[in-house]
């Protein structure tokens, strides 16, 4: 599966999402860790929230299509990489670390990056069932 790869903290860690979800990708440079829910009712979340880096504000963000298209809105300063990822590259979660990051698949590496492999339909079943 293709990935679009993002980088989280001087470069040494980053997230992986599917390209196929997303819709479009919105350049941003705006740092949060929180999650709300915009004018549209479209629900934004913040990628350090989802890490539980509540201390570390970063400019990346989806936001959640709550009604049409149920793709996600990519907001980033940079795609570090788009990638094939063989399936067999990414390993799981320790169980400690699943039951913290729970929208996330597992991890990779990828040039010596620590990647966290974002599962989309994990996001889209909570807020669409909240």
């Amino acid at each position: 599966m293709k990935y679009f790869i993002c980088n989280i903290d001087n470069n040494s860690s980053g997230f992986a999402i599917p390209s196929e979800y997303i819709e479009r990708i919105i350049p941003s440079e705006r740092k949060s860790t929180s999650v709300f829910e915009t004018e549209d009712k479209d629900i934004f979340i913040s990628i350090p929230r989802l890490l539980r880096l509540k201390e570390n504000a970063a400019p990346h963000g989806l936001v959640l299509k709550t009604t049409g298209s149920k793709k996600i809105l990519l907001l980033t300063p940079k795609i570090y990489e788009e990638l094939e990822i063989p399936e067999e590259e990414i390993k799981d979660l320790p169980i400690t670390l699943k039951e913290l990051l729970v929208f996330f698949k597992g991890v990779c590496f990828i040039d010596q990056k620590l990647v966290f492999i974002l599962e989309p339909n994990k996001l889209d079943k909570r807020v669409h069932n909240d």
